[in-house]
């Protein structure tokens, strides 16, 4: 490697020291988190969080630049309302979100023109050099004296930080105040970067016709800020968003993400009320929401809820060649969300895992699925995979073209197989078009739409049943 080429990677590793001395006072009043008196956050499903705050702030009296610091750096900045403690008169008349932000490069960049001290190692102690930096694209070009110097390395010290420099994305807002004394500020916002959705585990018992359902909220913190002591609010609902993203959004690079289970000598439980169409779910206790954290709360617990278990055979193959090529039924669970049934609230949106007990009573996973915003009184559908020892095959036996009318007849045989060492009942589905009209079956057929109608087949331990019937459709 060449002697220009070490310099230059120096140079590009130097170590900037900011050395402030006797500097005049800022020429701002600022705020950070430690004013804080209260805040909350409420969460929504599309990634949104709400932030309200409220702080104790001391303001001179007249025009004042206050930064307002420790603030989301997903803020989305035309949602920002400030309002003083009622009795002040106290007016913002313009606001900036500032996030250009400390870092070496822009530290030496803002330095372009102007004078900075250079330290190199002597024989006893460093030598200081005077510097004027004229340039610094890709690495730092200086003018020494009457030299330009290139690849000139060592501990470049300035001697304070621009003004338009900031440690942490902060909000700056020009006032005017007319009360010389402290005052609390109420402070909201939306930003991005939050998120939380419900995870649901249903246990079965050893019959699998009751269960037990434990619901527990997942909420992400990617705002950029933590909300420390925060009163934790979340909306179950589809809320319309037409949010610009923000300004600056900087890439979420979790090096280490925090499980956190909240647990306390009172365990924390949610407060469910009616907002407008939606439902709020407030935390009743204070929580700590830190960045880069997924964190989970209870939302409810009950037990013994009634649940049915279906094996489903839907879209069936019903052609000919179709008999050397068995498929196997769904699995699926269905109970009612009801107070009857030990339930009747409204479930958010999330994923149900479903777990049973083996022989030696420890739980295995037997599938998961998804469930949409689900009111009271709404059947849950749950489907956890294919049954392994429940198959059948269709086939079509016949089909005749009517000769005086459009129209033709079929008649379809399935035949399910039972390999289980228990009794079961099947749900099997006929998939049907057009103006139809079951005529014949085997078993009685229930019409669920224009296009499905279904019928719950007994079947005993081992047997095979055959399901058939005719078609006749109109054109």
């Amino acid at each position: 490697m060449s002697l220009v080429k070490k310099l230059t990677i120096v140079c590009l590793s130097l170590q900037l020291l900011v050395s402030f001395g006797a500097t005049a006072a800022p020429s701002f009043d600022s705020s950070t988190e430690q004013d804080r008196k209260s805040v909350s956050v409420t969460i929504y499903n599309g990634g949104i969080g709400l932030v309200r705050e409220t702080r104790n702030i001391n303001l001179g009296k007249g025009v004042r630049t206050l930064r307002f610091e420790d603030v989301a750096s997903q803020i989305i900045p035309q949602t920002v309302r400030v309002k003083a403690e009622e009795g002040k008169k106290f007016t913002v008349f313009e606001q900036n979100y500032e996030y250009d932000l400390i870092s070496q490069e822009r530290l030496m960049d803002k330095y372009v023109g102007r004078e900075v001290t250079i330290y190199r190692d002597g024989k006893e102690k460093e030598v200081a050099t005077k510097a004027t930096l004229i340039s610094n694209n890709g690495s730092p070009v200086y003018k020494i004296g009457d030299e330009i110097s290139l690849g000139y390395y060592g501990r470049v010290t300035v001697p304070t930080i621009p003004d338009n420099l900031f440690a942490k994305p902060t909000l700056v807002w020009k006032l005017k105040n007319e009360e010389d004394k402290s005052q609390s500020l109420e402070v909201s916002y939306q930003t991005h970067g939050m998120n939380w959705s419900a995870d649901y585990i249903l246990v079965l018992d050893k019959e699998e016709n009751t269960a037990g359902l434990n619901s527990w909220v997942t909420l992400n913190n990617n705002s950029g800020t933590r909300f420390a002591d925060a009163t934790l609010q979340l909306v179950a609902g589809k809320v319309q968003l037409v949010t610009n993203r923000p300004q600056y959004a900087p890439s979420a690079k979790i090096t280490k993400r925090a499980l956190e289970m909240e647990v306390s000598d009172a365990a924390p439980s949610f407060d469910q009320e009616n907002l407008s169409e939606y439902y709020l779910y407030t935390l009743d206790q204070p929580t700590t929401i830190g960045f880069n954290q997924t964190k989970q709360v209870q939302l409810f617990q009950t037990e013994d809820l009634g649940i049915k278990k279906y094996f489903v055979f839907d879209n069936l193959p019903m052609y000919e060649g179709n008999e050397k090529h068995f498929n196997n039924a769904a699995v699926k669970y269905i109970f009612k969300n009801s107070k009857k049934n030990n339930l009747g609230r409204p479930l958010p949106s999330g994923t149900v895992r479903v777990f049973k007990a083996d022989s030696k009573g420890r739980q295995q996973l037997l599938g998961e699925d998804t469930i949409d915003h689900t009111p009271e009184n709404e059947d849950i559908k749950i489907q956890t995979g294919q049954a392994f020892d429940v198959v059948a095959n269709g086939r079509r036996v016949s089909y005749e073209v009517f000769k005086l009318s459009k129209g033709d007849k079929t008649v379809y045989s399935a035949e399910i197989r039972n390999r289980k060492k228990e009794d079961i009942e099947v749900r099997f589905y006929a998939n049907l078009w057009g103006d139809w009209n079951i005529t014949k079956s085997s078993h009685k057929f229930v019409k669920e739409s224009s296009t499905k109608t279904y019928s719950d087949v007994p079947i005993k331990a081992g047997e095979t049943v055959t399901v058939e019937y005719t078609v006749e459709t109109k054109y």
